[in-house]
């Protein structure tokens, strides 16, 4: 895939979607990925939106950040990729 602004856009977006995912069932990551877990969060923390500031002021002007992430779309597929693995190694049960 080619490194264009649109395609990282649409990836990190697959990645955001996914994150919270595992986010929201983080408590049910088995102690044996745990590690992994822990690892993608910390690759991944910057796209929390608490850590994007999307918009600063500048001299009274909106001010667009850039993002905080320096990788590739082969980076953020490989990203992906992992979590993916990650979730579906983690069962979910209704009781």
């Amino acid at each position: 895939m080619t490194d264009t602004p649109k395609n990282q856009t649409l990836i990190t977006g697959q990645l955001l979607q996914i994150r919270d995912k595992l986010m929201a069932k983080r408590h049910l990551i088995p102690a044996s990925y745990q590690e992994q877990w822990t690892s993608l969060a910390q690759q991944t923390e910057m796209f929390d939106p608490a850590n994007q500031g999307q918009l600063s002021h500048d001299n009274n002007e909106m001010v667009t950040k850039h993002s905080a992430f320096k990788g590739t779309v082969d980076d953020l597929l490989k990203l992906v990729n992992a979590m993916r693995d990650l979730n579906s190694h983690i069962q979910v049960t209704v009781h």
